[in-house]
Formats: structure tokens, C-alpha cells, sequence
């Protein structure tokens, strides 16, 4: 089942990087790298693309970007006295997104995207499908998307102006700052873990053994419930039993807590972010929860919380802070944007058929279809495709192109064999590789909302070479990945 085992790799790479975060690792990574390279607009620029490109291979790249963001700024706080502050922000907001953006389309976990796309082809059952895993998908990704990044960096630094110079000298960093060694030692094994486990899936396929699961399946589960069990319910400073019941109620009264969060966070997003007078009722519902935690654990335990956001040290990991700490704002945002692209292509459906088949759907479905029957060339089809899907997705956002063009795959008549699964992860792919709109993937919608006086104009232009660039890798990798499956 290696839909159960990418959602399980998804799942176990969220909680390595906030394990990771929690250790501010990433900070001292970035630290010791400015603290032993040149500080020049070059350089931080370049540090920032391979890290961001770097960390989204094996975490969620949205995840990466939440967590880079306070990184950029205080690199951004480097410089003194700039001019052209637009510009600057435009640099480090393209070198964040250049990176995330191509970071997840190198691995299966880099973006929610690739998961969904693998789970649609391993539901629909495309030929070649049993060959899609981690590990494929590592192998085939790191080459493509290394190719891209040096573009992006090319791109990056030729357009850098000479006097655009930090005026603050970072050298201040160098006695102080270390590699941090034990939790890049944790991260390392932990990936090398799952890429070993993920190999012998691939080169091995072994049968199933229970319910369907084979022993990669039943090791996945198991290297799961472990980190599970040691990031939320192992006591961190003294393992005794009280400590263990602690966190297991903890994060059992936190995650039965979610809904009226998520019910106060949306009410408290709206009213703050968008106006939308509520008369403060998410502070009414705070104050309920915050009474109903502590009747519980007080019972319990004989004490109470002060706040929902206080932490929990017990633990490697605070179940609450996770949930507070989600980005509501680009969720909700995120949520209204669904909604609306259900309502335009839902205009013109048929309600008597159960399939979809709306004016909007319908065209780019027929757009697909003509596509593939009338190129026999697959060079042209993938070409037409990468590129439709890049440009398509700066209007659109990348969850809804893959959202309506995955069922258009559906009524393509191969050509060759795998001809569907290449095209649903080009599409995949290609959705992740839009590099012009601030709105074209979560990842331009978190930076561009992170920093502040970016120049729009710079993105436009940086962006739109990148995805011409993008469109020419994928076009070139995909033609070559045809002739091997």
C-alpha cells in the first residue's frame, strides 16, 4: 500500500520538523553558514535558496518557509541605509519561494500536492503506479530540481545590483556560532531510515503478510507510533509514570479541543484580518475551552493552565502549539478559495450526473484531450502541458489546476502505457513550478504575506524566467522518465 506509506512519511516528516524547529535548528544552521562564508547580497541569497531548497526535500515546503521567514528578515536586517528596499525584499522573497517551491517538487513529502497526486494514481490504478514511491521519486527529483535551482541562483545573482551591499558586517557570528551536530545527526538517520525502508519497497515489492500490509507497510506503522509515542507521551526530563499520564492527557484533551479552536481561530481571523464585526466572540470561546482544559486537569492533576498557548515541557513536542501556530489566515484563505473555485465549476453542471462536467471543467478537459490525441510527439505533448500547467497555475493556484485537471487525465486514451501517470505528475509537478503570482501556491502566499514591501515587478520578472525555465527541465526529464517506464 504505498498510499499508506507516503501519508505515514508525510506525517513523520511534519513531526521531524517540528522537532527540528523546536531545537532552532534551522537558525543555527544558517547562523554557522554566514558565520564561515563571505557576507555579501550573494551570499545570503545563495544560503537562503539551498536551505529553504534544502529542508523542503524532506519536510512540507510550506511548513519550511513558516519556518525560514523570521530567518529572512534578519537577514533582510542586515542591510542599513538601502535604497531600493523594494528590490531587496524582491531578492529574498524569489531566493525563499525559488527554493520551497522546487525543494518540494524533488521528493514525494515536499509538497501536499505530490501525496495527493500519488494517492489519485494509485486509486485510479495508472499502469507504472506500483513503481511510485519515495525513493522513485527521490531519485528522479533531486537531479531535475538541483538543475533548477542552480538557474534559479543564476537568475538571482544576475540580477542583483553591485551597490545592493549589506552594510553590516556578519563576522560577529564566527566565534560564536557551531554546527549543531546532534540534531542534523537525528534528521540524517531518520531520512536515511526512510529512504532505505522506501528502497526495499521499490526494488523488492514484498507480499503482503496481514490485511493486505507487507513488512514495509507493518515497519512504517511501527516507525511511526514511535515517534509519536517520544514526541508526544515519553516524559523529556523524568520518566515516571504520572509523567507519561501528563502528556498522554494532554495531548488527548488538546486534540479533542480542535473544533472550538478552529471554530475561535476562524472568528478571530475574520474579525481581525477581514473586519467582520463578531463582538470579540473567539475570546468567549477561549475563555470556555481554557475553563473546560482546566476542570479536567485540575481533577486530574490538582493544577491549571494559565493560557491555551502555554507549553508543554514535559514533552519534546506541545500538541497546542502545534495547532495554535497553524497559519488560520492562509488557511482560511485557502478554505474561501475552494469554496470558490466549487462555485465557477459547478457553473453549467448538470446536476442529473453525478460526474462533474461544468463550462469551466469541461474546458479544460476538452483542452487536455485535443492536446494529447492531436501530438503523437510526446516531446510537444509534454512540452505543451508543463508549460499550460505552470502559466495556468499563476491565475488559479496549484490545488485547483491539479484539483481539475487530475479527473481530465482520466479521459485521455494512452498512448504508451504510463502515458496517464506521467501526465498526472507533470501536472503535479509543473503545478508547484509557478513562480510569478504571490497566490500561485501556498508557499508565494505565506513569503509575500511574510515580508513586507516587495517590489511586484521584480517577481514578475524573475518569476517568469523561472518558469520557462521550469517548463523546459520538466519537458526534457519527463521525455526522458518515458523511456524507461
Amino acid at each position: 500500500m504505498n498510499w499508506l506509506q507516503n501519508i505515514i512519511i508525510l506525517i513523520i516528516g511534519f513531526l521531524l520538523s517540528q522537532i527540528l524547529i523546536a531545537a532552532r535548528t534551522h537558525h543555527r544552521l544558517i547562523e554557522y553558514l554566514l558565520g564561515h562564508s563571505r557576507t555579501t547580497t550573494g551570499g545570503l541569497l545563495t544560503a537562503t535558496l539551498f536551505l529553504s531548497y534544502g529542508l523542503s526535500i524532506f519536510f512540507s515546503n510550506t511548513v519550511v518557509v513558516l519556518a525560514m521567514l523570521p530567518v529572512v528578515r534578519k537577514l533582510m536586517a542586515v542591510f542599513k541605509n538601502v535604497e531600493n528596499r523594494k528590490k531587496l525584499a524582491a531578492l529574498f522573497y524569489c531566493a525563499l519561494i525559488f527554493g520551497a517551491n522546487t525543494g518540494g517538487m524533488a521528493s514525494m513529502t515536499g509538497s501536499p500536492l505530490n501525496i495527493a497526486a500519488a494517492g489519485f494514481a494509485d486509486f485510479q490504478a495508472f499502469p507504472g503506479t506500483e513503481h511510485l514511491t519515495f525513493f522513485s521519486w527521490l531519485m528522479v527529483g533531486v537531479p531535475l530540481t538541483f538543475a533548477l535551482i542552480l538557474a534559479g541562483r543564476w537568475l538571482l545573482l544576475t540580477n542583483t545590483p553591485a551597490d545592493l551591499e549589506p552594510s553590516v558586517s556578519l563576522a560577529l557570528h564566527r566565534a560564536g556560532s557551531f554546527l549543531p551536530k546532534k540534531p542534523l545527526l537525528f534528521f540524517i538517520s531518520n531520512v536515511v531510515l526512510i529512504f532505505v525502508l522506501s528502497a526495499v519497497q521499490f526494488l523488492f515489492t514484498p507480499g503482503p503478510l496481514v490485511s493486505g500490509l507487507n513488512i514495509i507497510d507493518l515497519s512504517f506503522i511501527m516507525y511511526l507510533l514511535i515517534i509519536l509515542f517520544f514526541s508526544f507521551i515519553f516524559p523529556r526530563k523524568v520518566a515516571t509514570v504520572r509523567n507519561t499520564l501528563k502528556n498522554i492527557f494532554f495531548l488527548l484533551l488538546f486534540l479533542a479541543a480542535f473544533p472550538v479552536i478552529l471554530a475561535s481561530k476562524t472568528l478571530e481571523q475574520l474579525e481581525k484580518r477581514l473586519h467582520v464585526p463578531f463582538g470579540k466572540a473567539y475570546t468567549a470561546l477561549d475563555r470556555f475551552l481554557l475553563n473546560m482544559i482546566n476542570f479536567f486537569w485540575k481533577n486530574l492533576f490538582g493544577e491549571t493552565f494559565s493560557s491555551l498557548s502555554i507549553y508543554n515541557f514535559n514533552s519534546v513536542l506541545s500538541i497546542n502549539r502545534i495547532i495554535l501556530e497553524i497559519p488560520w489566515f492562509g488557511l482560511l484563505l485557502m478554505s474561501f478559495s475552494a469554496l470558490l473555485l466549487l462555485l465557477i465549476i459547478s457553473i453549467g453542471d448538470n446536476p442529473a450526473t453525478p460526474d462533474i462536467d461544468g463550462w469551466i471543467f469541461t474546458l479544460f478537459k476538452n483542452f487536455s484531450s485535443w492536446i494529447t490525441s492531436s501530438s503523437n510527439n510526446p516531446a510537444l505533448l509534454f512540452g505543451i502541458i508543463g508549460i499550460s500547467t505552470i502559466f495556468a497555475t499563476e491565475i488559479f493556484n496549484n490545488t485547483t489546476v491539479l484539483f481539475v485537471l487530475s479527473p481530465a487525465i482520466l479521459a485521455v486514451q494512452p498512448a504508451f502505457p504510463s502515458e496517464q501517470l506521467l501526465l498526472l505528475l507533470l501536472v503535479t509537478v509543473a503545478a508547484s513550478g509557478a513562480f510569478m503570482s504571490p497566490v500561485a501556491t501556498p508557499v508565494n502566499a505565506l513569503a509575500f504575506g511574510g515580508l513586507e514591501k516587495v517590489s511586484i515587478k521584480t517577481v514578475l520578472r524573475l518569476g517568469f524566467f523561472m518558469n520557462l525555465i521550469a517548463a523546459a527541465l520538466m519537458t526534457a526529464g519527463f521525455l526522458l522518465l518515458s523511456c524507461f517506464l
